[in-house]
């Protein structure tokens, strides 16, 4: 395999870091991560096939790229949510 951005990653490879993606999720989140583990778990499906769907993939890759960007940004604050929401007794 290159280093070529435009060659696409050997679905083995990809099969293998979606697997890795999906134990981080089950590893540290649970809720909060169910739909991103969800574009993960059917991309992993669909690199799996003999014959994958190159743009099937592409759009849940895209999606879940965006996803975990958003998450990205926003955890902090959920995360200053949940602190100040502990010290009121909230949760």
């Amino acid at each position: 395999m290159t280093n070529d951005p435009k060659t696409p990653a050997a679905p083995v490879d990809l099969v293998h870091a979606l697997g890795n993606s999906l134990k981080a999720i089950d590893d540290d989140y649970t809720e909060e991560m169910r739909e991103l583990r969800a574009l993960f778990e059917e991309a992993k499906r669909e690199a799996e096939k003999d014959e994958p769907n190159g743009q099937k993939l592409k759009a849940l890759l895209h999606d879940a790229n965006e996803m975990a960007r958003t998450f990205a940004t926003l955890d902090p604050a959920w995360q200053a949510v949940q602190r100040v929401a502990r010290m009121f007794g909230i949760l």
